[in-house]
C-alpha cells in the first residue's frame, strides 16, 4: 500500500489499494504505431516519491516527449494527493491557466 499511495491517509490508501487491478495483458502486448507526443504539446507530472514507477523513468519519458513538466512530492497517486497542482497542470494544457 505504501508503494502505491504512501502519501494518503492510511484508511483512504487502503480503499484505493483494495480496488487496484493488475495491469492487463493487452497493455503489455499492444504496439504503438503513432505517438501523439511526437507532434503535439505534452504536459507531465513527475511524482518524486513514486514507488510504482521509477522517478528517473518518469523524468526520462517527460524529457523524451519535450513535455512541460512539474514535479510533485507525491506517491503514484498524485491525482489524489495533489489535486490542485494536477488540476492546474491540466488547465495550463488547455490554455485556461498559465
Amino acid at each position: 500500500m505504501k508503494d502505491f499511495a504512501g502519501d494518503l491517509p492510511t484508511a483512504e490508501a487502503e480503499k484505493y489499494y483494495a480496488v487496484q487491478q493488475p495491469i492487463g495483458k493487452a497493455i503489455t502486448m499492444a504496439k504503438t504505431t503513432v505517438a501523439a507526443w511526437h507532434d503535439k504539446p505534452t504536459w507531465y507530472a513527475v511524482s518524486t516519491e513514486d514507488r510504482t514507477i521509477n522517478t528517473d523513468l518518469e523524468r526520462f519519458m517527460a524529457n523524451r516527449m519535450h513535455a512541460h513538466t512539474i514535479e510533485l512530492k507525491s506517491s503514484h497517486v498524485s491525482l489524489l494527493s495533489h489535486p490542485t497542482e494536477v488540476a492546474n497542470l491540466i488547465l495550463e494544457a488547455t490554455g485556461e491557466q498559465k
